[in-house]
């Protein structure tokens, strides 16, 4: 064996040894008889066909081609050869910019590498300068075929061209991501509001620190006034501090879904309540019935303790994702309750809608008959049993109530918010142009100094619904804050301010340009693009197919063409004029002159 062959032996790893043991004891019984004897192939003959567990736990079947050749490199190379080889290029990119070009040039892989690399910094350095996607990837290809032309393999055949130096689109498309250096730089929010964070654990928490609201059945069925029978919706926020839960039943009287009020309303009464009220972060889930959460960003920090601002400030309001831990803790309240709590309500149904709990065999279970002012009583009843007793887990053996006393004790008070003043917190987004670094929204030019360092087309406002404003909330078309926009106010001509404000506001704006300037190379597209040009041969014409002549009859009296009289211009009627003038003044005096004699 090479030491080639050595070298790239899994001696070491016990994976390899387990591969190594599994093959050499199936061909055992097959090594103990001779080379082409009679005794081998039976033993290979018995083995054929059978199914055996490999070292990985998978069920692999056996042939014969496959025991022979186990048995080849056993005598040939020894027993280290059963393994499978490492690969010579692991772990090393084979493909560059496109299959076809990385097959076709002659170059090594630290050539290839090195002009892909060149090609994705040409991508990146046209991105920032705002080149559309066309023509990057046709100013990438021309570079491409240029660098491969410096490098010793110039390729004349256009249709061989177009192929080999194709850029792929995903190529382009995967360096889009380089607009977060951009953002990192001139928006250091929200880039700071994208980095890691560690999550903090229950111990640390405070009540209505972090609330997770939705929407359950409850699994009950209760009868209507019409007389048919429904199960109501149970709307929980979930207090994770103390496993405390504001709950409202919402009980629809035909069929459909919870609206957007009742989780509004909801929502209120909560903020209203002085054991609960505002929450300082709220997770929800993705529903059409938890739209308004959208617009809470700015109320739910009324609740927050004032501290000097740091980069940890983020959204108040988080979008649950399915399989959420977040959302667990609040669907095992549901569980808990229809499982513990709400079974004991007559009516009572359980988890499985497709076969649910009855009394008696073939008939449904009967409804709850007391109508839904009494229904909600007793599930209130039940909810404030919940709170009473013990739970495992994060309270460590204390009931809600008793975590939720613990906290009042040490000074805990709830932040309320008035009904009026509720419904100010509610905004909606809308499109923006900036012209300048501003934008015009009530009559009205608004700008900061974060507007200053942007340089987007469009901009997105948060626009309040419901009350008037002097601040706004700007950010950029894909929902990342640039800040906080006020009126641009309006000063003297003689005020020494304005100007004082103007140099201000300009140097600011140049060091943004200079700064993304700098963070990208220096490309000159006018220029690549005249070289493209010069670099494509002109096409040849082929020589004229044919000739046209006329033949023309002399005998005949010829069409005379007539000549178009050349246009006088002002100067040269005006000379002539002139001439005239003085013509008829030379016949006047030679008139009188002859007179006198």
């Amino acid at each position: 064996m090479t030491d080639e062959a050595v070298s790239r032996l899994r001696l070491g790893d016990d994976t390899a040894r387990f591969e190594r043991a599994w093959k050499y004891e199936i061909i055992a019984p097959a090594l103990a008889h001779p080379f082409r004897s009679p005794e081998r192939k039976a033993e290979i003959d018995k083995l054929d066909g059978e199914w055996r567990l490999d070292w990985s736990g998978s069920r692999r079947k056996l042939t014969k081609s496959t025991l022979y050749k186990w048995i080849e490199i056993y005598e040939n190379e020894g027993i280290h050869a059963l393994a499978q080889k490492v690969r010579r290029d692991k772990g090393q990119k084979r493909v560059f910019i496109n299959q076809y070009w990385s097959n076709a040039v002659p170059f090594d892989d630290f050539a290839k590498e090195t002009i892909a690399e060149d090609i994705v910094q040409f991508i990146r350095g046209l991105i920032v300068k705002g080149t559309t996607r066309k023509i990057i990837r046709f100013m990438a290809s021309a570079e491409l075929r240029r660098l491969t032309a410096a490098y010793g393999y110039p390729v004349d055949d256009d249709a061989q061209a177009e192929k080999l130096f194709g850029i792929p689109d995903a190529l382009i498309t995967q360096e889009a991501r380089f607009k977060a250096v951009y953002r990192h730089d001139f928006d250091r929010k929200a880039s700071e509001d994208n980095k890691p964070r560690i999550r903090r654990t229950i111990a640390g928490l405070q009540p209505m620190e972090i609330v997770v609201m939705d929407v359950h059945h409850i699994n009950v069925m209760v009868r209507r006034e019409n007389g048919t029978c429904a199960t109501p919706k149970f709307l929980a926020f979930h207090d994770v501090a103390t496993n405390r839960v504001f709950g409202d039943l919402v009980f629809l009287n035909e069929r459909g879904g919870v609206r957007n009020v009742d989780v509004i309303d909801a929502f209120k009464r909560m903020c209203q309540h002085p054991a609960f009220g505002m929450p300082q972060k709220l997770y929800c889930d993705n529903g059409s019935e938890y739209g308004f959460a959208d617009y809470l960003e700015d109320a739910l920090k009324l609740n927050c303790s004032v501290t000097a601002f740091n980069s940890e400030d983020r959204a108040r309001v988080i979008r649950a994702k399915p399989y959420n831990a977040s959302a667990k803790v609040v669907e095992g309240f549901f569980r808990q309750m229809n499982q513990q709590y709400f079974r004991h309500i007559p009516g009572w149904i359980d988890d499985n809608r497709m076969n649910p709990k009855r009394r008696e065999l073939g008939k449904p279970m009967p409804p709850f008959e007391d109508g839904f002012d009494a229904f909600c009583e007793t599930v209130f009843g039940l909810l404030s049993a919940y709170e009473r007793l013990p739970q495992g887990g994060a309270l460590g053996g204390k009931s809600p109530e008793q975590a939720f006393a613990a906290h009042v004790k040490d000074g805990w008070a709830a932040t309320l918010i008035d009904e009026a003043q509720f419904y100010m917190a509610f905004t909606k987004p809308e499109k923006r142009k900036l012209n300048k670094h501003v934008f015009s929204l009530g009559g009205r030019e608004w700008t900061c100094e974060e507007l200053d360092r942007c340089f987007e087309n469009t901009v997105i406002v948060r626009v309040p619904a419901y009350h008037g404003f002097n601040e706004l909330l700007v950010e950029t078309l894909q929902g990342e804050r640039i800040g906080w926009a006020k009126p641009n106010v309006q000063l003297p001509y003689d005020d020494p301010r304005g100007a004082q404000t103007s140099a201000a506001r300009d140097k600011n704006r140049k060091r943004a340009l200079r700064e993304m300037k700098r963070s990208v190379p220096d490309i000159d597209p006018l220029e690549k693009l005249i070289d493209i040009g010069k670099s494509t041969p002109d096409v040849v014409p082929n020589p004229p197919a044919a000739l046209i002549s006329v033949d023309v009859d002399w005998n005949r009296e010829r069409a005379i063409v007539p000549t178009k009289t050349a246009k006088k211009t002002r100067q040269q009627r005006e000379e002539e004029q002139q001439r005239l003038r003085e013509a008829r003044m030379l016949m006047i005096n030679t008139a009188i002159s002859g007179k006198g004699l």
